[in-house]
Protein backbone atom coordinates (compact mmCIF):
# COMPACT_ATOMS: atom_id res chain seq x y z
CA UNK A 1 0.00 0.00 0.00
CA UNK A 2 3.31 2.53 0.67
CA UNK A 3 3.81 1.49 -2.89
CA UNK A 4 1.03 2.02 -4.31
CA UNK A 5 -0.01 5.67 -2.23
CA UNK A 6 3.76 6.55 -3.62
CA UNK A 7 2.29 6.33 -6.96
CA UNK A 8 3.64 3.20 -8.26
CA UNK A 9 1.37 1.29 -10.78
CA UNK A 10 -0.18 -1.72 -9.83
CA UNK A 11 0.68 -4.10 -13.14
CA UNK A 12 4.69 -3.05 -11.80
CA UNK A 13 3.42 -3.64 -7.78
CA UNK A 14 2.05 -7.27 -9.03
CA UNK A 15 4.69 -8.29 -11.61
CA UNK A 16 7.63 -7.73 -8.75
CA UNK A 17 5.92 -9.60 -5.77
CA UNK A 18 4.54 -12.37 -7.68
CA UNK A 19 0.99 -11.72 -6.98
CA UNK A 20 -2.53 -11.35 -9.36
CA UNK A 21 -4.49 -7.87 -9.35
CA UNK A 22 -6.95 -9.93 -7.66
CA UNK A 23 -5.04 -10.02 -4.25
CA UNK A 24 -3.88 -6.61 -4.86
CA UNK A 25 -7.28 -5.01 -5.16
CA UNK A 26 -8.32 -7.50 -1.88
CA UNK A 27 -5.72 -5.71 -0.10
CA UNK A 28 -6.37 -2.23 -1.24
CA UNK A 29 -10.27 -2.66 -0.33
CA UNK A 30 -9.44 -3.39 3.14
CA UNK A 31 -6.67 -0.62 2.95
CA UNK A 32 -9.68 1.69 2.23
CA UNK A 33 -11.63 0.41 4.80
CA UNK A 34 -9.95 2.74 7.57
CA UNK A 35 -10.03 0.18 10.19
CA UNK A 36 -6.71 -0.34 12.47
CA UNK A 37 -6.20 -4.16 11.83
CA UNK A 38 -6.83 -3.99 7.90
CA UNK A 39 -3.76 -6.06 7.29
CA UNK A 40 -4.72 -9.08 9.60
CA UNK A 41 -5.35 -12.06 7.70
CA UNK A 42 -9.17 -13.11 8.40
CA UNK A 43 -10.45 -16.53 9.48
CA UNK A 44 -12.00 -18.39 6.28
CA UNK A 45 -14.38 -20.24 8.55
CA UNK A 46 -17.82 -19.34 7.67
CA UNK A 47 -19.67 -16.78 9.07
CA UNK A 48 -22.80 -18.32 9.11
CA UNK A 49 -22.31 -21.97 9.88
CA UNK A 50 -25.39 -24.09 9.73
CA UNK A 51 -26.82 -24.02 13.09
CA UNK A 52 -29.17 -27.38 14.47
CA UNK A 53 -31.74 -27.34 17.59
CA UNK A 54 -30.79 -29.22 20.17
CA UNK A 55 -33.52 -31.96 19.74
CA UNK A 56 -32.17 -32.61 16.04
CA UNK A 57 -28.72 -32.52 17.23
CA UNK A 58 -29.75 -35.40 19.54
CA UNK A 59 -31.43 -37.10 17.41
CA UNK A 60 -28.25 -37.10 15.39
CA UNK A 61 -26.78 -38.77 18.02
CA UNK A 62 -29.73 -41.12 18.90
CA UNK A 63 -29.63 -42.42 15.52
CA UNK A 64 -25.61 -42.95 15.46
CA UNK A 65 -25.76 -44.80 18.81
CA UNK A 66 -28.53 -47.18 17.08
CA UNK A 67 -26.99 -47.92 13.84
CA UNK A 68 -23.76 -48.74 15.49
CA UNK A 69 -25.37 -51.19 17.60
CA UNK A 70 -27.45 -52.73 15.28
CA UNK A 71 -26.11 -56.14 13.31
CA UNK A 72 -24.72 -55.37 9.54
CA UNK A 73 -26.24 -51.66 9.67
CA UNK A 74 -23.85 -48.82 7.61
CA UNK A 75 -23.53 -45.50 10.34
CA UNK A 76 -22.05 -42.77 8.41
CA UNK A 77 -23.25 -39.70 7.91
CA UNK A 78 -25.34 -40.75 4.82
CA UNK A 79 -27.35 -43.14 6.70
CA UNK A 80 -28.01 -40.95 9.28
CA UNK A 81 -29.20 -38.49 6.95
CA UNK A 82 -31.14 -41.24 4.95
CA UNK A 83 -32.66 -42.12 8.17
CA UNK A 84 -33.81 -38.89 9.18
CA UNK A 85 -35.51 -38.29 6.12
CA UNK A 86 -37.36 -41.66 6.70
CA UNK A 87 -39.13 -39.88 9.79
CA UNK A 88 -39.85 -37.17 7.52
CA UNK A 89 -37.41 -34.83 9.01
CA UNK A 90 -35.61 -32.71 6.97
CA UNK A 91 -32.05 -33.39 7.59
CA UNK A 92 -29.18 -31.13 7.81
CA UNK A 93 -26.22 -30.80 5.66
CA UNK A 94 -23.74 -33.87 5.09
CA UNK A 95 -21.13 -31.63 6.68
CA UNK A 96 -23.09 -30.67 9.70
CA UNK A 97 -23.61 -34.48 10.63
CA UNK A 98 -20.30 -35.27 10.44
CA UNK A 99 -19.50 -32.08 12.97
CA UNK A 100 -22.31 -33.62 15.04
CA UNK A 101 -20.16 -36.87 15.15
CA UNK A 102 -16.95 -35.43 15.89
CA UNK A 103 -18.04 -33.14 18.37
CA UNK A 104 -19.71 -35.80 20.21
CA UNK A 105 -16.68 -38.20 20.11
CA UNK A 106 -18.60 -40.52 17.69
CA UNK A 107 -16.00 -41.17 15.13
CA UNK A 108 -14.96 -44.48 14.16
CA UNK A 109 -11.96 -45.46 12.28
CA UNK A 110 -11.88 -46.03 8.86
CA UNK A 111 -9.16 -48.22 6.23
CA UNK A 112 -9.13 -47.34 3.31
CA UNK A 113 -6.68 -48.90 0.27
CA UNK A 114 -4.69 -46.55 -1.64
CA UNK A 115 -4.14 -46.85 -5.10
CA UNK A 116 -0.40 -46.85 -6.23
CA UNK A 117 0.88 -44.24 -8.92
CA UNK A 118 2.04 -46.42 -11.88
CA UNK A 119 -0.60 -46.26 -14.62
CA UNK A 120 -2.65 -49.42 -14.76
CA UNK A 121 -4.67 -51.14 -17.20
CA UNK A 122 -7.47 -49.84 -15.90
CA UNK A 123 -9.81 -50.05 -19.28
CA UNK A 124 -9.61 -54.12 -19.11
CA UNK A 125 -10.90 -54.08 -15.22
CA UNK A 126 -13.65 -50.97 -14.98
CA UNK A 127 -17.56 -52.75 -14.86
CA UNK A 128 -19.26 -51.24 -17.96
CA UNK A 129 -22.36 -52.64 -16.67
CA UNK A 130 -24.08 -55.38 -14.39
CA UNK A 131 -22.62 -58.82 -14.89
CA UNK A 132 -19.06 -57.21 -17.02
CA UNK A 133 -16.88 -58.36 -14.23
CA UNK A 134 -16.98 -59.78 -10.57
CA UNK A 135 -14.63 -60.48 -8.31
CA UNK A 136 -13.66 -63.61 -6.34
CA UNK A 137 -11.22 -63.08 -3.32
CA UNK A 138 -11.35 -66.05 -0.24
CA UNK A 139 -12.00 -64.83 3.31
CA UNK A 140 -10.11 -66.54 5.92
CA UNK A 141 -9.46 -68.13 7.70
CA UNK A 142 -11.59 -67.74 11.12
CA UNK A 143 -12.51 -69.60 13.68
CA UNK A 144 -15.28 -70.85 15.61
CA UNK A 145 -15.12 -71.05 19.33
CA UNK A 146 -15.25 -74.68 20.09
CA UNK A 147 -16.43 -75.71 16.15
CA UNK A 148 -13.10 -75.27 14.25
CA UNK A 149 -12.28 -73.27 11.55
CA UNK A 150 -13.54 -72.12 8.23
CA UNK A 151 -13.41 -69.85 5.49
CA UNK A 152 -15.48 -68.14 2.96
CA UNK A 153 -15.24 -67.43 -1.47
CA UNK A 154 -16.80 -64.26 -1.71
CA UNK A 155 -17.63 -63.22 -4.75
CA UNK A 156 -19.14 -59.26 -6.04
CA UNK A 157 -20.47 -58.27 -9.56
CA UNK A 158 -18.18 -54.87 -9.54
CA UNK A 159 -20.88 -52.58 -11.53
CA UNK A 160 -24.00 -53.79 -8.70
CA UNK A 161 -21.96 -54.01 -5.70
CA UNK A 162 -24.14 -57.54 -5.37
CA UNK A 163 -22.13 -60.32 -3.68
CA UNK A 164 -22.55 -64.02 -2.95
CA UNK A 165 -20.84 -65.62 -0.26
CA UNK A 166 -20.00 -69.32 0.00
CA UNK A 167 -18.88 -70.61 3.55
CA UNK A 168 -16.70 -74.15 3.57
CA UNK A 169 -14.72 -75.80 5.99
CA UNK A 170 -11.55 -75.86 3.82
CA UNK A 171 -9.89 -73.55 1.35
CA UNK A 172 -9.86 -75.66 -1.69
CA UNK A 173 -10.52 -76.31 -5.65
CA UNK A 174 -13.81 -77.65 -5.06
CA UNK A 175 -15.00 -75.39 -3.01
CA UNK A 176 -13.80 -72.52 -5.32
CA UNK A 177 -15.47 -74.24 -7.83
CA UNK A 178 -18.87 -74.72 -6.11
CA UNK A 179 -19.27 -71.34 -4.78
CA UNK A 180 -18.77 -69.79 -7.93
CA UNK A 181 -21.38 -71.86 -9.58
CA UNK A 182 -23.58 -70.72 -6.96
CA UNK A 183 -22.94 -67.41 -7.64
CA UNK A 184 -23.53 -67.90 -11.34
CA UNK A 185 -27.11 -69.51 -10.17
CA UNK A 186 -27.70 -65.61 -8.97
CA UNK A 187 -25.66 -63.31 -10.20
CA UNK A 188 -25.99 -64.80 -13.42
CA UNK A 189 -22.67 -64.93 -15.92
CA UNK A 190 -19.86 -62.44 -15.82
CA UNK A 191 -17.95 -61.54 -18.98
CA UNK A 192 -14.59 -61.27 -17.21
CA UNK A 193 -13.55 -62.86 -13.14
CA UNK A 194 -10.63 -61.72 -11.64
CA UNK A 195 -8.85 -63.01 -9.07
CA UNK A 196 -5.54 -63.06 -6.93
CA UNK A 197 -2.98 -65.89 -7.59
CA UNK A 198 -4.33 -68.20 -5.38
CA UNK A 199 -3.35 -71.73 -6.20
CA UNK A 200 -7.19 -72.49 -5.86
CA UNK A 201 -7.91 -70.37 -8.73
CA UNK A 202 -5.06 -70.94 -10.98
CA UNK A 203 -3.72 -74.40 -10.74
CA UNK A 204 -0.48 -76.30 -10.67
CA UNK A 205 2.94 -74.48 -10.42
CA UNK A 206 4.22 -77.79 -11.27
CA UNK A 207 1.94 -77.73 -14.74
CA UNK A 208 1.10 -74.00 -15.23
CA UNK A 209 0.50 -74.65 -18.65
CA UNK A 210 -2.26 -77.16 -17.81
CA UNK A 211 -4.60 -74.56 -15.87
CA UNK A 212 -6.72 -75.11 -12.98
CA UNK A 213 -10.39 -76.31 -12.90
CA UNK A 214 -11.22 -72.46 -11.84
CA UNK A 215 -9.85 -71.83 -15.19
CA UNK A 216 -11.14 -73.93 -17.29
CA UNK A 217 -14.97 -73.43 -16.02
CA UNK A 218 -14.92 -70.30 -17.13
CA UNK A 219 -13.29 -70.93 -20.28
CA UNK A 220 -15.91 -73.20 -21.28
CA UNK A 221 -18.38 -70.86 -20.67
CA UNK A 222 -17.00 -68.07 -22.36
CA UNK A 223 -15.46 -65.89 -19.38
CA UNK A 224 -12.37 -64.06 -19.46
CA UNK A 225 -10.27 -64.48 -16.01
CA UNK A 226 -8.04 -61.83 -15.38
CA UNK A 227 -5.35 -62.50 -12.64
CA UNK A 228 -4.29 -59.17 -10.49
CA UNK A 229 -0.27 -58.42 -9.69
CA UNK A 230 1.26 -60.48 -7.25
CA UNK A 231 0.64 -59.15 -3.95
CA UNK A 232 -1.38 -56.14 -4.76
CA UNK A 233 -4.55 -56.89 -3.58
CA UNK A 234 -5.70 -53.76 -3.62
CA UNK A 235 -6.28 -54.38 -7.52
CA UNK A 236 -9.31 -56.19 -5.63
CA UNK A 237 -10.33 -53.61 -3.90
CA UNK A 238 -14.54 -54.15 -4.12
CA UNK A 239 -14.39 -57.26 -2.41
CA UNK A 240 -11.37 -57.23 -0.30
CA UNK A 241 -13.70 -53.94 0.97
CA UNK A 242 -16.17 -56.21 1.53
CA UNK A 243 -13.94 -58.72 3.20
CA UNK A 244 -13.72 -55.33 5.54
CA UNK A 245 -17.31 -55.28 6.28
CA UNK A 246 -17.90 -58.90 6.34
CA UNK A 247 -14.97 -59.24 8.96
CA UNK A 248 -16.33 -56.14 10.92
CA UNK A 249 -20.02 -56.39 10.53
CA UNK A 250 -20.64 -59.76 10.74
CA UNK A 251 -17.85 -62.05 12.34
CA UNK A 252 -16.51 -59.66 14.94
CA UNK A 253 -20.13 -58.42 15.81
CA UNK A 254 -21.64 -62.05 16.22
CA UNK A 255 -20.48 -64.83 18.81
CA UNK A 256 -21.44 -68.11 16.99
CA UNK A 257 -22.72 -71.00 18.40
CA UNK A 258 -21.44 -73.09 15.69
CA UNK A 259 -20.76 -73.37 12.51
CA UNK A 260 -24.23 -73.90 11.06
CA UNK A 261 -25.39 -71.07 12.71
CA UNK A 262 -22.53 -68.84 10.87
CA UNK A 263 -23.90 -70.17 7.79
CA UNK A 264 -27.37 -69.19 8.65
CA UNK A 265 -26.31 -65.60 9.77
CA UNK A 266 -23.72 -65.31 6.97
CA UNK A 267 -27.22 -65.54 4.63
CA UNK A 268 -29.09 -63.15 6.18
CA UNK A 269 -25.72 -60.88 6.07
CA UNK A 270 -25.51 -61.22 2.71
CA UNK A 271 -29.31 -60.48 1.93
CA UNK A 272 -29.06 -57.73 3.82
CA UNK A 273 -26.31 -56.15 2.34
CA UNK A 274 -27.49 -56.62 -0.89
CA UNK A 275 -31.24 -54.93 -0.07
CA UNK A 276 -29.74 -52.38 2.47
CA UNK A 277 -26.53 -51.46 1.99
CA UNK A 278 -26.40 -48.11 0.01
CA UNK A 279 -23.37 -46.72 -1.57
CA UNK A 280 -22.25 -43.26 -2.61
CA UNK A 281 -20.90 -44.44 -6.12
CA UNK A 282 -24.06 -45.66 -6.49
CA UNK A 283 -25.35 -42.73 -6.16
CA UNK A 284 -26.52 -44.24 -2.96
CA UNK A 285 -28.67 -47.04 -3.81
CA UNK A 286 -28.76 -50.61 -2.86
CA UNK A 287 -27.34 -52.66 -5.03
CA UNK A 288 -30.52 -54.72 -5.50
CA UNK A 289 -31.31 -51.46 -6.78
CA UNK A 290 -28.96 -50.93 -9.29
CA UNK A 291 -29.56 -54.63 -10.26
CA UNK A 292 -33.16 -53.83 -11.43
CA UNK A 293 -32.56 -50.51 -12.82
CA UNK A 294 -30.14 -51.69 -14.90
CA UNK A 295 -30.25 -55.44 -15.29
CA UNK A 296 -30.11 -57.02 -18.93
CA UNK A 297 -33.06 -59.60 -19.39
CA UNK A 298 -30.61 -61.68 -21.73
CA UNK A 299 -27.98 -62.11 -18.49
CA UNK A 300 -27.22 -65.56 -18.71
CA UNK A 301 -27.65 -68.01 -15.43
CA UNK A 302 -27.16 -71.59 -17.17
CA UNK A 303 -24.08 -72.43 -17.55
CA UNK A 304 -21.90 -75.66 -18.34
CA UNK A 305 -20.14 -78.12 -16.77
CA UNK A 306 -16.42 -78.89 -18.98
CA UNK A 307 -16.98 -82.60 -20.11
CA UNK A 308 -14.01 -82.83 -22.81
CA UNK A 309 -10.71 -83.05 -21.50
CA UNK A 310 -9.49 -80.64 -24.02
CA UNK A 311 -8.93 -76.93 -22.83
CA UNK A 312 -11.70 -74.57 -24.66
CA UNK A 313 -10.93 -71.60 -27.03
CA UNK A 314 -10.96 -68.23 -25.10
CA UNK A 315 -8.77 -65.61 -23.20
CA UNK A 316 -6.79 -65.46 -19.99
CA UNK A 317 -5.42 -62.11 -18.54
CA UNK A 318 -2.73 -61.69 -16.64
CA UNK A 319 -1.53 -58.31 -15.30
CA UNK A 320 2.11 -57.75 -13.91
CA UNK A 321 4.19 -54.80 -13.18
CA UNK A 322 7.72 -55.83 -15.08
CA UNK A 323 10.42 -55.05 -12.38
CA UNK A 324 14.01 -54.38 -12.23
CA UNK A 325 14.58 -57.89 -13.43
CA UNK A 326 12.70 -57.43 -16.23
CA UNK A 327 10.83 -60.73 -16.01
CA UNK A 328 6.89 -61.53 -16.38
CA UNK A 329 5.85 -64.26 -14.65
CA UNK A 330 2.54 -66.43 -15.46
CA UNK A 331 1.82 -68.75 -13.01
CA UNK A 332 5.14 -69.80 -12.22
CA UNK A 333 7.26 -69.43 -15.60
CA UNK A 334 8.95 -66.26 -16.60
CA UNK A 335 9.89 -64.71 -19.93
CA UNK A 336 12.27 -61.77 -20.79
CA UNK A 337 11.08 -58.38 -21.17
CA UNK A 338 12.24 -55.37 -22.65
CA UNK A 339 14.09 -52.49 -20.93
CA UNK A 340 11.49 -49.90 -22.13
CA UNK A 341 9.05 -51.82 -19.90
CA UNK A 342 10.70 -51.79 -16.27
CA UNK A 343 8.36 -50.80 -13.63
CA UNK A 344 5.76 -50.89 -16.27
CA UNK A 345 2.54 -52.66 -16.14
CA UNK A 346 1.62 -54.89 -18.92
CA UNK A 347 -1.24 -57.31 -19.64
CA UNK A 348 -0.42 -60.61 -20.77
CA UNK A 349 -3.12 -62.55 -22.79
CA UNK A 350 -3.10 -66.47 -23.30
CA UNK A 351 -4.57 -66.96 -26.19
CA UNK A 352 -5.62 -71.13 -25.95
CA UNK A 353 -6.76 -71.02 -29.42
CA UNK A 354 -3.13 -69.95 -31.13
CA UNK A 355 -0.61 -70.94 -28.24
CA UNK A 356 0.85 -67.32 -27.74
CA UNK A 357 1.20 -64.90 -25.44
CA UNK A 358 -0.06 -61.05 -26.50
CA UNK A 359 1.56 -58.57 -24.74
CA UNK A 360 0.08 -55.32 -24.29
CA UNK A 361 0.92 -52.13 -22.44
CA UNK A 362 -1.44 -50.27 -19.38
CA UNK A 363 -3.21 -48.67 -22.21
CA UNK A 364 -3.83 -52.17 -24.17
CA UNK A 365 -2.10 -51.05 -26.74
CA UNK A 366 -0.19 -54.51 -28.46
CA UNK A 367 3.24 -54.56 -28.33
CA UNK A 368 4.24 -58.23 -29.16
CA UNK A 369 3.72 -61.99 -28.89
CA UNK A 370 5.13 -65.19 -27.19
CA UNK A 371 4.88 -68.68 -27.80
CA UNK A 372 3.30 -70.62 -26.10
CA UNK A 373 2.21 -74.30 -26.44
CA UNK A 374 -0.75 -75.22 -24.14
CA UNK A 375 -1.34 -79.11 -23.51
CA UNK A 376 -4.37 -80.66 -24.84
CA UNK A 377 -4.73 -83.09 -21.91
CA UNK A 378 -5.92 -81.70 -18.44
CA UNK A 379 -8.93 -83.56 -15.79
CA UNK A 380 -12.62 -82.54 -15.88
CA UNK A 381 -14.58 -81.17 -13.14
CA UNK A 382 -17.36 -83.23 -12.86
CA UNK A 383 -15.89 -84.88 -10.02
CA UNK A 384 -15.90 -81.83 -7.80
CA UNK A 385 -19.48 -80.58 -8.46
CA UNK A 386 -22.58 -81.94 -6.51
CA UNK A 387 -24.84 -80.31 -8.60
Amino acid sequence: MKRHTAGEKVSNICENMEYSRTWFYKWKKRFDSGKSNWFKEKSKAPKNPDKISDDLENLIIKIRLELMDKEFAHYGPKSIQLEIRRLEIKPPSISTIKRVIKDNDLVQKNTKYKKKGTPYPDALTTAIGPNSIHQVDFWGQKNITGDGRFYCLNIMDVYTRRVITYPARRKRTQEAVKGITKAWDHLGLPDYMQFDNALQFRGSNRYPRSFGKVIRLCLVNGIQPIFIPVSEPWRNGYIEKFNDTLNKKFFRAIKFDNYPHMCNKLKSFTTYHNNEYRYSPLGDHTPEEIHERDRLNSSKLKYKIPNNPEIENGEIHVIRLIRSNLKLNIFSETFDMPKKLEYEYVVATICTDSHIIRVYDNQLNSLFTLPYKIPNKCNSVNDVLNL
